[in-house]
């Protein structure tokens, strides 16, 4: 790969050598969007997950859906 310089005596004069220069701006707004609606889809998916979870426990009792000793297993479909 090449930078097409031919010297690095004034770098000051010298522009951007990467790639895509000027376009940081809409980067930084995309990804911002994009960290915005996962955290979106985050909380949305979580919360399905929690009720989804209240509505077993109300289903088979508490006590059965949170049995430690394994004699239940609480989380199989009826």
């Amino acid at each position: 790969m090449s930078t097409n310089v031919e010297s690095w005596g004034d770098v000051a004069s010298l522009g951007a050598i990467y790639p895509f220069p000027g376009i940081e701006g809409i980067l930084v707004i995309v990804g911002v969007l994009v960290w915005i609606i996962w955290h979106i889809w985050q909380i949305r998916s979580e919360n399905d997950e929690y009720d989804r979870a209240l509505n077993h426990y109300r289903e088979v009792g508490l006590d059965k859906a949170l049995d430690h000793r394994g004699t239940y297993d609480a989380m199989v479909e009826k």
